[in-house]
């Protein structure tokens, strides 16, 4: 009995160590696995320092495109001529343009900075790149560096010349005359319906609207056109404006 006894008593007490080992391993696999659990970071923090670091960036993005403008500004100057060439015309970065001095220089256009205006009267309004076309008259404001521009704003604008000559030739049947300017070049104006015609009145010295057959040989004439550089000949325009001084008013 007691032999038994003796073996029931440990019997017993393996089974408690068993216990005790058994609540051992599991709180260790626990502890284990929380740990695992913790050194992964959660959606929320991921997101939330993503977040943090796209402010940053944008934050930095903005100071340079500030500092850039800055630095633009300081250097900024101004260029006038017409458009000889448009480089890639779906996706304009570059144009090449002609001086009123005939000197070529290249337009350089950044997608993000270059803002484009167009004149219409007195009012400036901010348009497409797609509406500068060969031929179209621009002023480019930005940094100069020898024969190339690192343009900030382009403005679309009209170039008008003003000038005056004397009357050589009048063609009364295709309706344009030639003349001679005081710097002894020669154009040929098409006179159009659009075409605002005047002539001074030499006894009341006011001005008055005349028809095309008024103008005659001899005339002084004063002009003023829309330069484009396309133009059926050289030095061929069609008048916006002319005023005829009669050649009597100087033999008066």
């Amino acid at each position: 009995m007691k032999e038994k006894a003796k073996v029931k008593n440990q019997k017993s007490k393996i089974t408690f160590v068993s216990f005790i080992v058994s609540i051992l391993v599991l709180m260790t696999v626990v502890s284990v696995q929380a740990q695992v659990q913790t050194s992964t970071p959660s959606p929320t923090l991921v997101n939330s320092t993503k977040s943090l670091e796209d402010k940053e960036i944008q934050t930095l993005k903005d100071k340079l495109a500030t500092r850039v403008a800055e630095l633009r500004a300081k250097n900024n100057k101004a260029i006038s001529g017409s458009i000889e060439e448009v480089v890639s015309p779906t996706k304009i970065s570059k144009l090449k343009i002609k001086t009123w001095k005939e000197e070529i220089f290249e337009i350089l256009i950044d997608q993000d900075l270059t803002k484009f205006y167009q004149f219409s009267g007195e009012q400036k309004k901010e348009v497409k790149p797609s509406v500068i076309k060969k031929g179209s008259y621009i002023t480019v404001s930005g940094v100069i560096k020898e024969k190339s521009v690192e343009a900030n704003f382009i403005y679309l604008d009209e170039l008008f010349f003003v000038d005056s000559g004397s009357v050589t030739e009048v063609n009364k049947e295709d309706f344009f005359i030639k003349l001679i300017t005081t710097d002894r070049e020669s154009f040929t104006l098409d006179i159009q319906t659009s075409s605002k015609q005047q002539m001074l009145n030499i006894k009341t010295l006011n001005l008055e609207a005349i028809g095309f057959s008024k103008i005659k040989e001899g005339d002084t004439i004063h002009f003023v056109f829309k330069k484009t550089s396309e133009t059926v000949e050289p030095n061929r325009y069609s008048a916006q404006k002319i005023l005829i001084v009669p050649q009597e008013y100087f033999v008066k």
